[in-house]
């Protein structure tokens, strides 16, 4: 039987994660509050212990190394979207502090060793585009810049933070700053494809019927939307059989700070799962570069 992958494969897996957070500091007190608030005691444990970590010298936030080691020992490798933020926290608006608190920026030299360590590595590195980058173009090239400057190679894939997109427009500004596929349309509180279509593919303007030159790899499943489903485990198999029966690809995005034992355990042992459930299965595993590659190919 023929298949629309490599080597025979049956369907895609494509693996990432959104760098939002580097460093858990000002989310202590809230999360203490909340979890006393609600009495949610395990909830107070988990971060009890995540911040114990963090005195010990081990941000909860920072899981770049955990990240590489498990997926070095799996044999596998993804692609990372870093953002580069330039919106700015205020006490006078709490909507602003959920936004861009916390937030880091491509000049820091930590960042930027990390980068090009994932990048040596095999990995490759995507940009996040900012809060509002999906509808400023110029804001959206001088990210994507700035993160090449860092690279010295073009990047080609973007995922807008908070899965921001105004259609289509926001593909054309992706288009016209130079990239390549944008992998932002995905549900925020279910899993599955937000198009049901689990290949990827070009998107049409609606008003025209223009192919827009960007391809849409859609995210199907998102970690912190596995919160809201009772048996996740049984909802994502039955999502990995329907792609492999459609020959497609499933594109899955488990956030750097999710990384972290202490607090998401439980999300860590799903991502690795799915992993090893699709390696059982013959599965083409690869960062979403590769598959956007393969794909323009065709």
């Amino acid at each position: 039987m023929s298949t629309l992958w490599p080597d025979g494969c049956p369907f895609a897996l494509a693996l990432s994660h959104d760098v939002d957070r580097v460093a858990k500091r000002w989310q202590f007190p809230y999360y203490f509050g909340r979890a006393i608030m609600r009495r949610q005691l395990g909830q107070l444990w988990r971060h009890t212990c995540s911040l114990w970590a963090l005195l010990r010298g081990d941000d909860p936030y920072w899981n770049f190394e955990r990240i590489m080691s498990l997926e070095d020992k799996l044999g596998v490798r993804s692609t990372f979207f870093f953002l580069d933020e330039p919106g700015r926290a205020s006490l006078l608006c709490p909507k602003s502090l959920v936004l861009f608190g916390g937030r880091y920026l491509l000049d820091n030299r930590r960042i930027q060793q990390i980068i090009c360590e994932l990048d040596a590595g095999g990995w490759e590195v995507g940009l996040h585009g900012s809060y509002f980058s999906y509808r400023n173009e110029m804001m959206l090239k001088r990210e994507k810049e700035r993160l090449e400057a860092i690279l010295e190679k073009p990047v080609k894939g973007v995922r807008q933070h908070y899965l921001n997109l105004d259609i289509p427009e926001t593909w054309y500004i992706q288009a016209r700053v130079g990239l390549v596929y944008d992998s932002s349309l995905c549900f925020l509180d279910r899993i599955g494809f937000r198009w049901n279509a689990p290949r990827p593919f070009y998107p049409k303007d609606p008003l025209t019927g223009d192919k827009i030159p960007i391809l849409e790899l859609q995210t199907a499943i998102m970690d912190s939307a596995l919160v809201r489903i009772d048996d996740p485990w049984h909802e994502v198999e039955s999502l990995i059989d329907w792609v492999e029966r459609e020959q497609g690809v499933l594109t899955v995005n488990w956030h750097q700070r999710s990384f972290n034992p202490w607090e998401y355990q439980e999300r860590l042992d799903v991502y690795t799962r799915i992993i090893q459930e699709c390696q059982r299965r013959r599965a083409w595993i690869v960062p979403l570069r590769e598959v956007t590659m393969w794909w323009s190919s065709m």
